[in-house]
């Protein structure tokens, strides 16, 4: 009976130790675009407590780019990927292999999308954000929306941005990743589209201003910034934009200025249809 009973606990107690290990695995990794100036094993010990704690995700890890975050989700190397609800619903649209991963339990943050300049700029931010008011006020944001946006996640590609040029003004060189469509991406003929690129075409076309389009790599946003590489780029914060004190904002970097901004979204989750973690989803 004793021998029995040992046996029993041995069993029991080496039944424990395999499955707690791949209890604890059951967490995947959520993918993201790189965030400059964050050490990633730091940002990931901040967030894992109150962030992922009731959610089938245990850290961040960041990519340099779109595509290679999309082959990291399709090869099974991370278990969902963290975007905007505009490139979400714009890469849904897109394959039958995705789906949004939603729980009730789920924290989520609202981002605000605007323009990223030097602090030694200040004079031109402000006819900018000037200009994106008006925009709003007319009607001219939500026009552009449609078709940059909605109408292109619905299958209707829009055309190329195509700058108005204005003989002997200045030029503003705005840079472009080509990450988050339909917001910025290059169409297959390498050409400048989305809603960022339709933004930027009418501030210049206000403000009497030449637009030059730049494509340079998402981590190389805040250094082409600070060289002169590039006067704008397009950014994001997350949280409540009129009272920025007291909130964890995207990463901008220092000496620089923002945007009033002009679009806002939610961050959603996709994973791949069929998965594990897309069975979880409420």
């Amino acid at each position: 009976m004793r021998k029995s009973v040992l046996l029993a606990l041995i069993l029991l107690l080496a039944l424990t130790c395999i499955v707690v290990p791949t209890m604890a695995e059951e967490k995947g990794i959520l993918g993201r675009l790189t965030k400059l100036g964050v050490d990633e094993d730091t940002l990931n010990a901040d967030i894992a407590d109150f962030f992922f704690s009731k959610m089938p995700f245990s850290r961040y890890k960041y990519f340099d780019s779109l595509n290679s975050m999309l082959l990291a989700l399709n090869s099974g190397d991370i278990t969902g990927l963290t975007v905007d609800e505009f490139t979400g619903r714009y890469l849904l649209s897109r394959t039958e292999d995705f789906t949004e991963y939603k729980s009730s339990t789920m924290i989520t943050h609202l981002l605000h999308f605007t323009m990223l300049l030097r602090e030694e700029d200040a004079e031109l931010c402000e006819k900018i954000s000037i200009a994106i008011k008006d925009m709003e006020d007319d009607g001219t944001l939500d026009t552009l929306k449609k078709q940059y946006i909605d109408d292109c996640i619905d299958g209707i590609e829009p055309d190329a941005v195509v700058p108005e040029k204005f003989e002997g003004a200045n030029t503003l060189k705005v840079a472009l990743t080509g990450d988050r469509p339909p917001m910025d991406y290059f169409s297959f003929a390498g050409e400048p589209v989305g809603f960022n690129t339709a933004i930027m075409a009418e501030v210049g076309k206000r403000l009497g201003m030449n637009i030059e389009f730049i494509s340079i790599e998402t981590g190389a946003r805040s250094v082409s910034l600070a060289s002169g590489a590039c006067d704008i780029v397009f950014w994001s914060e997350a949280g409540d934009f009129e009272n920025r004190d007291g909130y964890e904002t995207e990463d901008q970097p220092a000496n620089t200025i923002l945007t009033e901004p002009y679009l806002s979204g939610w961050m959603v989750y996709i994973v791949m249809k069929g998965s594990d973690v897309a069975a979880l989803s409420e």
